[in-house]
């Protein structure tokens, strides 16, 4: 993508590193530039995400500056200081960051997880099968010292698994019902504290994770083992843009007898 101004001026390496401060990790100037630095970095990011958005299908984009402002999310952007008669060119982003998620296992128990996640990727179009995403996809993984099983992929197209698996391998695609992908691997290691309710058995209604026992307590806030309720489980074979929507957990509404799973449409998958 081409701008008017001088994108050289502003990224002075071919990857590049924008947080919510919105200036480049290694951009050196005077500070009463600044301003102008932030203000065309804003152009960039609202631009990109709306090429993203529009490449894959989405009402709105997932990827803009205020989407970036506030939270711990990362993008990071390919530059052709070539391109543009030497002002510099945006080749591709892919964006990171933090989400508490529910995730279901490969045994079907849920998992409350602080994970991070890839939450955004786009090369442009006259510049795909180039290798270009293999270099950022890359360049992010080596940056926050990660393995690419253990990301979760916030809505993935075919065409990105398809990435996936060509580049780095990763198969066994575990279906959630939040919109989000995670792969064989990515619960390896993964403990659950002993002190918190963190899992759920798939269509039975069977608590895991207390100190206590309660296989003969009547105990209101947590059903016993023996009077555990139980339904049919809900298809999980969703996933990518269009999604199942994430099933609700109310311990209040499994008091009074109510099934959530599957019943409810709460919108998840937040783009921050």
């Amino acid at each position: 993508m081409d701008f008017k101004f001088d994108v050289n001026k502003l990224f002075v390496k071919e990857l590049n590193k924008i947080t919510h401060t919105l200036i480049p990790t290694d951009f050196t100037s005077n500070p009463q530039e600044l301003r102008d630095v932030q203000m065309k970095v804003s152009t960039i990011l609202d631009d990109i995400g709306k090429a993203s958005a529009i490449a894959q299908n989405l009402n709105q984009p997932v990827t803009s500056t205020s989407k970036l402002q506030d939270t711990d999310h990362i993008v990071y952007l390919l530059v052709d200081s070539s391109g543009n008669r030497g002002l510099g060119s945006i080749l591709g982003f892919l964006k990171t960051g933090w989400k508490n998620l529910f995730l279901f296992d490969e045994a079907g128990l849920y998992h409350k997880l602080r994970t991070k996640c890839v939450l955004d990727f786009y090369v442009h179009e006259s510049k795909q099968r180039m290798g270009l995403g293999k270099i950022l996809y890359q360049h992010m993984l080596e940056e926050e010292h990660l393995q690419p099983e253990k990301l979760a992929i916030d809505r993935p197209s075919n065409k990105f698994l398809q990435f996936l698996q060509k580049h780095y391998g990763v198969h066994g695609i575990i279906t959630q019902n939040n919109k989000f992908v995670v792969f064989k691997g990515f619960f390896d290691n993964v403990t659950r504290p002993t002190n918190e309710v963190q899992s759920m058995r798939v269509g039975e209604f069977v608590f895991s994770g207390s100190s206590q026992k309660h296989s003969n307590s009547t105990d209101e806030h947590l059903l016993p083992r023996k009077h555990a309720i139980s339904y049919p489980a809900t298809s999980r074979s969703s996933y990518g843009r269009y999604a199942a929507a994430k099933p609700t957990c109310s311990v209040a509404n499994i008091i009074h007898d109510v099934p959530t799973l599957g019943l409810i449409n709460e919108p998840t998958g937040s783009k921050n």
